[in-house]
């Protein structure tokens, strides 16, 4: 079991990574866009028509993307100096109940984004002339690697703690 364990969580971690480039690419693109716009738009008294909403496309999806990375580098602020302090076995299952509600609002992500992203897919961005609905698309996707990142965290924390404990699995 703790191979299989391992092996996945190489995997996650690879995801995570490539999750890293795409949103460092994403938020340099950004960064560059829309300074670009700022100095057509003042210094050259024109603008790029499309750059707005490509910086709205560009921000939704590396904010979602990096939300998902956070789970599995567990990144997301939380008050580990009273955590830290409980006994493990009571620290377990409050991190176990943690993980739980993460689980729950990202199930909920995947259903009401499945359903955002379905009732804007018929509009249309006016200047980039892709479905609205686009932008959208990243909160399901998002939150499926969301759910697997957290459940994956948890088998390692469980198998971690038996292994703690002087198991084998």
């Amino acid at each position: 079991m703790n191979t299989i364990v391992q092996r996945v969580s190489g995997w996650m971690d690879a995801i995570e990574r490539v999750f890293s480039i795409i949103i460092a690419f994403m938020l340099g693109f950004l960064a560059f866009l829309v300074g670009w716009q700022v100095v057509a738009r003042y210094i050259f008294n024109t603008g790029i028509f499309w750059a707005e909403e490509l910086a709205l496309l560009s921000m939704m999806w590396a904010t979602m993307l990096g939300a998902a990375g956070c789970i599995r580098t567990d990144s997301h602020v939380r008050l580990n100096i009273l955590i830290d302090r409980l006994p493990a076995r009571v620290r377990l299952w409050l991190l176990t109940i943690m993980d739980g509600v993460v689980l729950w609002f990202a199930f909920w992500i995947v259903k009401e984004g499945i359903v955002l992203a379905q009732r804007t897919m018929g509009g249309q961005m006016s200047a980039l002339r892709i479905p609205i609905g686009t932008t959208y698309i990243i909160l399901p996707v998002a939150a499926v690697f969301m759910m697997l990142f957290t459940v994956v965290k948890m088998f390692e924390r469980i198998v971690g703690q038996s292994l703690s404990k002087g198991g084998t699995r």
